[in-house]
């Protein structure tokens, strides 16, 4: 035991992280301080079975049962972390921790050329900040201009063009030492405020760069792209998992785990800031920067994440009428919400659309350009939740499809974020019983991702493992079908194939999930164009965004039902669309005006009180659908 009795010694393997805790804290706070990854989908309630770990050598208390409980030697025990408390010295294996290492960066698609010349090439694209080099004329009797006047003159003439000027009290008070102490010439950091210039720093003429930092801050996955605003070119990339998991794997459990702790929105502000700030830090070392030599942010992310990232409380989100606390916050210095970039840096944050639809679907439309076209456009983006957006320049209509994150691997037990040796592509034959896999890197399989899923879900349906209503067949002749104590599954990858150390599986459960997940999607499609008076006939394109890369065949996902079949050269894939849209509004004031419209001319549409959807949505239950006359390519 620890020399302290009111102190405990809890060891996490395999990372071999020690902490000490104090009796009766939750091993999954424990493992929260520790920086130790523990899935969470209910955000700490004990009903979602993911925080199960191992117990060994010690003991602990059972919060349901209300008794201790204890591990030694040979004698291992399953506890779930949330319901289990701290009473001595521990060693706690994390059987989930290879589901988190080595994140794959998914970045976005090439912007299409009619968005990259309307805001970076038709006119001074105006980034969210600019350093200038100004060189004032000098006081004399025939110009006594007062010197912020002289300032602000030059600026106009310099870099900003004509414009109001702000400048706050602290730099003002700098500017007349500097002048004279650099014969008249500065380095003056303007950011723009919108209907205004503020002028955020000044400082002696150095060789510095300007860099800012775009940051797409999703449920899941979080990844910041430092960008040369002078240059308008991408410098360096880094991502990560959102830390928020620890508090529920969905926006609703982390909202409610929010409202059930005092200091809940400035926890879940804090953890986000940090997961945010460790990848600037990251980004900025990998090219011999200081974070301070970034002077601008963008941010986008759906509504809850963006409140929780300004210290928002989102509790009204999760209640009918689903109302944001801020769909469009102002622009504030990043030392006001805690980006540790340069203080005066601003900070710009995605508007966002409504309640369940937010800043990154804004982004998304701006990277796709499809407010821009004539032609109708469909935006699918399958994160956490799965919002689907339908229109063209001249109107705009959204919803969001409640869709579940089965496909980041939430409720999947083999799943795997897109990590080296996440299988994203699979092929079953059902002749030979041998499956064809691909992995990121090509590394011997850990689990499989979403686009795997996807493709295993259509290959097990087309070589009737499965029928089409999802249920695993267990006269099919090969031990990959199976029945274990706990569920059903199909074995996808058996131990020693491509190398894998383990089978990896799809249990009964995971394809409902997977099911479930597709047809909400294709359903509130199909009820946004019904209601608009359209069929599939009338989209011109399909852009799909998500943790999805050109690696999927795109095929697969009409064969499943989740997205209409199209011919193929309609639907799109666009990667990190919202990453894409941030990176804009970084660079462009056009593009951050965009934003604002895309936002308000935006219609949101409430599926879940039509019950048309609810019809739609049993109708997509089945793979593809019950109607299998529209797959005809599926039928053939």
């Amino acid at each position: 035991m620890a020399d302290d009795s009111s102190q405990a010694i809890i060891t996490f393997e395999p990372d071999g992280k020690a902490i000490t805790a104090a009796q009766g804290e939750r091993l999954l706070d424990v493992a929260t301080r520790a920086d130790v990854a523990i899935p969470s989908e209910c955000g700490g309630q004990g009903t979602c079975g993911r925080c199960e770990v191992i117990l060994h050598d010690g003991v602990a208390w059972d919060v349901q049962a209300e008794e201790q409980v204890a591990a030694g030697p040979g004698t291992p025990l399953r506890v779930l972390a949330c319901q289990t408390t701290v009473v001595g010295d521990l060693r706690v294996e994390v059987p989930t921790a290879p589901r988190r290492r080595g994140l794959v960066v998914l970045t976005a698609a090439p912007l299409p050329d009619r968005v990259q010349q309307t805001f970076l090439e038709a006119e001074p694209p105006a980034a969210l900040a600019r350093r200038c080099r100004v060189s004032l004329s000098l006081p004399s009797k025939t110009d006594s201009l007062p010197d912020l006047s002289r300032l602000a003159r030059a600026l106009e003439a310099s870099c900003a063009g004509p414009a109001r000027f702000d400048i706050s009290l602290p730099v003002l008070r700098k500017l007349p030492g500097l002048l004279r102490a650099n014969d008249f010439s500065l380095d003056v950091t303007v950011a723009d405020a919108g209907t205004h210039h503020h002028i955020a720093e000044l400082g002696p003429p150095s060789q510095g760069g300007t860099v800012g930092a775009a940051v797409d801050l999703g449920t899941s996955t979080v990844v910041v792209y430092l960008i040369d605003l002078h240059e308008q070119t991408g410098i360096a990339i880094e991502a990560s998992h959102n830390a928020q998991r620890r508090y529920g794997d969905d926006v609703i459990s982390r909202i409610a785990w929010a409202e059930e702790h005092p200091q809940g929105t400035a926890t879940l502000q804090q953890v986000a800031l940090d997961t945010i700030n460790g990848l600037i830090e990251r980004a900025a070392a990998s090219q011999g920067m200081q974070t301070s030599d970034i002077i601008a942010v963008t941010c986008a992310g759906n509504t809850t994440m963006m409140n929780y990232f300004l210290g928002i409380p989102a509790g009204p989100v999760r209640k009918t009428p689903h109302v944001p606390p801020a769909g469009a916050a102002p622009v504030y210095s990043a030392q006001t919400i805690g980006v540790e970039v340069a203080p005066y840096a601003p900070v710009y944050v995605s508007p966002a659309i409504a309640g369940f639809v937010g800043g990154d679907i804004s982004a998304g439309i701006l990277a796709t350009g499809m407010a821009m076209s004539e032609e109708t456009s469909v935006l699918v983006d399958l994160g956490t939740n799965g919002e689907v957006v339908v229109g063209n320049r001249d109107w705009m209509v959204c919803a969001s499809c409640s869709a579940g994150p089965a496909f980041e691997g939430v409720g999947i037990r083999d799943a795997t974020f897109a990590v080296r040796g996440a299988v994203q592509g699979y092929d079953y034959d059902a002749q030979t019983d041998t499956a064809t896999v691909a992995t990121i890197e090509d590394a011997p399989p850990v689990g499989i991702c979403g686009s795997g899923m996807i493709e295993a879900l259509a290959s097990l349906v087309e070589n009737e493992v499965i029928d089409r209503a999802g249920q695993i067949q267990m006269d099919f002749p090969s031990d990959r079908v199976r029945e274990t104590d706990e569920e059903t599954e199909v074995v996808l990858i058996r131990q020693g194939e491509a190398g894998a150390e383990r089978d990896i599986c799809l249990r009964q459960p995971d394809i409902e999930n997977l099911i479930r997940s597709k047809a909400a999607v294709y359903a509130g499609l199909s009820i946004l164009l019904r209601n608009l008076g359209l069929t599939t006939d009338d989209v011109q394109h399909i852009y799909l965004a998500g943790g999805f890369g050109n690696s999927l065949k795109v095929e697969r996902a009409v064969a499943i039902g989740m997205l209409p079949d199209l011919p193929l050269e309609r639907i799109h894939f666009v990667g990190n669309s919202s990453l894409a849209g941030a990176s804009l509004a970084l660079l462009s004031r056009r593009a951050r005006d965009e934003l604002v419209r895309i936002a308000e001319a935006t219609t949101y549409q409430e599926l879940a009180v039509e019950a048309a959807f609810a019809d739609e949505f049993i109708a997509s239950m089945f793979l593809p659908h019950t109607d299998i006359s529209r797959f005809p390519s599926v039928v053939a």
